[in-house]
């Protein structure tokens, strides 16, 4: 039975778009795109939040597209087992090809790239980094993903969750448009529009994390005019 959360916060209702990014215009640009201002931005407030000396033996990027992030993560942890999982056979190649330069091929570290919807990702053995960049407002059912992150961790894993935020109204997403995309091509100023559509607000996520308790407690922040984060909290 799916659970379903009631998504009324008086503001603009969610627009879901598709689930994978299949065409191979789209994934094609999208990979081209220059994320480097949003993406290194978020890799920062993802290393600010990482417990102090955490050296994971593995690491999952749950949704990895074209790998610009997956790469990141991997310059930061060189020596770590990797799985990269995306729905999606064309980003999941494109992720595949960057990897690749990025490796040599003395390395004793596995590296496992598995085209699998979050709902089918069943892991073998849990994960100690969890790490996942705009993947649940593809969803649309967004349980599927945080069944997915619980499968994956054990007591000890950091978890990181990035994601676009639904803004209150279409003259707030035209703002957002003209302000961050408006010299990209057309293809992915439509993809950043319908992203922010289909996007979840933060409140949503509250209730979903609410609704879900994953066995480790999260903290849940807006970062900029159009992200939040979410990750482990500290132990003491």
């Amino acid at each position: 039975m799916k659970r379903s959360v009631n998504f009324s916060f008086h503001h603009m209702v969610r627009i879901p778009e598709p689930e994978l990014m299949e065409d191979p215009i789209q994934v094609e640009s999208y990979a081209q795109a220059d994320f480097e201002m949003a993406h290194s931005f978020l890799i920062r407030k993802f290393q600010d939040r990482l417990p102090l000396k955490f050296t994971p033996e593995s690491i999952l990027d749950l949704g990895c597209g074209p790998g610009d992030m997956s790469s990141r993560l991997f310059s930061q942890f060189p020596d770590s087992n990797f799985t990269f999982v995306d729905g999606s056979e064309f980003m999941l190649d494109l992720c595949k090809k960057r990897m690749g330069t990025l490796t040599s091929k003395k390395r004793n570290q596995k590296m496992e790239f598995k085209k699998e919807l979050v709902q089918d990702f069943v892991p073998e053995s849990p994960f100690d980094l969890v790490f996942s960049n705009s993947l649940l407002h593809h969803l649309h059912d967004p349980f599927e993903f945080w069944g997915a992150v619980q499968r994956s961790i054990h007591t000890d894993s950091f978890i990181f969750i990035s994601d676009l935020m639904r803004p209150d109204s279409l003259n707030m997403a035209d703002h957002l448009l003209e302000r961050y995309a408006n010299n990209e091509p057309d293809v992915l100023k439509k993809d950043f529009y319908n992203s922010l559509l289909a996007a979840y607000r933060i409140e949503e996520v509250k209730e979903m994390l609410e609704i879900v308790r994953l066995n480790t407690k999260l903290n849940l922040e807006p970062i900029t005019d159009r992200h939040w984060i979410c990750y482990s909290k500290p132990r003491h």
